[in-house]
């Protein structure tokens, strides 16, 4: 048997056996501590005229819900948007947290951005199953990220803190519920007011997005 799977599996069992329990045990507070990771995870350039933080959670079906609304307003307005994601994992949500930790493991190795992308594509998969670190790690090896560091990393408690960190932050922000947007300061909940008035505001300062006309092409003869 290759010694790379031989490793890889005994991590998974320490990664079940610590993190799971953890889990299970309603997620029992950790010290936030000092924040080893000091960058959020954001895109779009920095100067833009229009912020938006989302706090939100992986395994909320209202979430995954407002993914193609967001990425369709980030779209429209490339150059306009300076987006910033932050973890919000609820405590209702039983692999909330591991997902969350997983998502900053695959940062670690440059891959937030997709891995967050697959834990939204394929939500109902992971989020139903009894082992959801069986997914994500399918998903760091689709991503081509180094397995063992990754499947150590889900265990790591700068990992659970960096979690923490933005959560206490959005505590301190009044935030309730997920997904919950700060749009140039402005609060909009959930994907109904994320496609109605967080669209609105968008384009109450950028204006509406162009429309892109199709044109036929020309007859020949």
């Amino acid at each position: 048997m290759n010694p790379r799977y031989i490793i890889t599996g005994a991590l998974l069992v320490v990664v079940l056996a610590g993190g799971i329990y953890a889990l299970r045990k309603n997620q029992a507070p950790l010290s936030a501590g000092p924040r080893e990771n000091s960058s959020a995870h954001s895109k779009g350039p920095k100067t833009a005229p229009v912020t938006i933080e989302e706090f939100s959670d992986f395994q909320c079906p209202a979430c995954q819900k407002a993914e193609p609304t967001l990425k369709k307003i980030m779209a429209d307005y490339p150059d306009g948007i300076y987006f910033t994601f932050r973890h919000f994992p609820l405590a209702g949500h039983q692999w909330s947290g591991i997902a969350h930790q997983a998502a900053e493991c695959a940062a670690g190795q440059g891959k937030f951005w997709e891995f967050h992308d697959k834990l939204y594509d394929e939500q109902p998969l992971w989020s139903g199953s009894a082992n959801p670190v069986e997914f994500f790690l399918r998903y760091g090896r689709d991503l081509g990220l180094d397995l063992d560091p990754f499947a150590a990393c889900l265990n790591d408690q700068k990992i659970k803190r960096r979690v923490l960190l933005d959560k206490t932050e959005g505590e301190a922000m009044k935030v309730q519920s997920t997904p919950t947007f700060f749009i140039n300061g402005e609060r909009v909940v959930g994907p109904v007011e994320l496609e109605n008035k967080g669209r609105a505001k968008v384009e109450s300062l950028l204006g509406k997005p162009p429309v892109l006309m199709s044109i036929p092409p020309e007859k020949t003869t």
